[in-house]
């Protein structure tokens, strides 16, 4: 994403870290620090909050704001590592109710420290359908298909085996089902393959990593999220931003973005055969994807513009820094990303 940032005009320094046990990427940050000077610094996620809390503390930032997206996916050493440096962070910031909820109990986050700091969306890019017909030509579809997409990470914790194996169930009984998933990961090959045992690859795409999810979306008529833990799905608020109906499981955040029978359907993680009776309501009741597409759309708009997002953030940020100037610009804050 680092060219993305640059054309936006946002200074961008890369550490180089290609894995979790690059000891060296401390010793760049401490360097870096040191020699840009933060005011603020914002980790995201357990290793970068962990690394970030001890070598800012030694150089002095001012501030420092730690995130948390997942739930219980910390192993032994990542919680007491994260419990013994928890007096070093200011903050830290969660996206869900039921994200705070875990680290407070899990990872020993005192309850004072946690900001809930709900999920964005720039929701214009996702209101356009001029380009369903194409994006449905490049894959072969005709308009009588019914195309279930998966956005996400190709990973055990994201249960994307279940879904597929609820989708061969739809499609069994649905013959104008196909299903695309857009996004890589270390399942990649375990998945294929799995297509190839179920005797679906005819009905299954697999897209790999994408940069039009608007488009990809305009071209869906439903989304599956069938994850087995979840922080909070941004994936539900960018799907239902685009007015799709979504079929997800109901763990950890996703109750929070989705209201079962108003914006989505919820159901049990792992339970193949109810994703795939979600699936095949969504596919004979045309009415029914119209009301919750329309639902989550008016939800999304409600709650997830983009302009909320920041003014949660910055208004974070002047608190936690003490410039608590109400007339002060945002846009006149010099950004850097690490």
């Amino acid at each position: 994403m680092a060219e993305q940032f640059r054309q936006s005009g946002i200074e961008v320094h890369s550490l180089g870290i290609n894995r979790k046990t690059d000891i060296s990427g401390a010793i760049r940050l401490h360097s870096l620090l040191k020699r840009v000077r933060v005011d603020i610094l914002h980790t995201y996620l357990l290793h970068s909050n962990i690394i970030g809390r001890i070598i800012g503390r030694l150089v002095g930032v001012p501030t420092i704001i730690g995130s948390e997206r997942t739930i219980g996916q910390a192993g032994l050493w990542q919680r007491t590592l994260t419990k013994l440096t928890n007096p070093l962070a200011d903050a830290v910031e969660v996206n869900s109710q039921a994200g705070a909820d875990a680290i407070e109990q899990a990872l020993g986050v005192p309850n004072e420290k946690i900001e809930l700091v709900r999920s964005g969306l720039d929701l214009n890019a996702y209101s356009t359908t001029a380009v369903r017909p194409e994006t449905r030509d490049v894959l072969n579809l005709s308009q009588d298909h019914h195309l279930v997409l998966y956005i996400g990470r190709l990973r055990p914790v994201k249960g994307v085996e279940y879904g597929l194996r609820a989708f061969a169930i739809a499609s069994s009984r649905h013959p104008n089902l196909h299903m695309a998933l857009a996004g890589e990961g270390e399942q990649l090959g375990y998945l294929q393959q799995l297509v190839a045992h179920l005797d679906i690859s005819h009905r299954v795409t697999f897209l790999g990593i994408r940069r039009d999810l608007p488009n990809l979306l305009a071209a869906s008529d439903s989304v599956l999220i069938p994850s087995l833990t979840e922080g909070f799905p941004r994936t539900a608020i960018e799907a239902m931003a685009a007015g799709k109906p979504i079929v997800a499981t109901d763990v950890g955040g996703t109750s929070e973005a989705i209201t079962n029978g108003k914006t989505g359907i919820l159901v049990p993680p792992k339970d193949i055969n109810a994703m795939a009776n979600a699936l095949g309501e969504l596919i004979v009741d045309v009415n029914l994807q119209t009301r919750l597409g329309k639902a989550g759309m008016q939800h999304a708009q409600q709650n997830y513009p983009i302009e909320n997002y920041v003014k949660r953030l910055d208004g974070l940020y002047s608190r936690l820094s003490g410039f608590d100037d109400p007339y002060h610009d945002i846009e006149s804050i010099q950004d850097s990303v690490f």
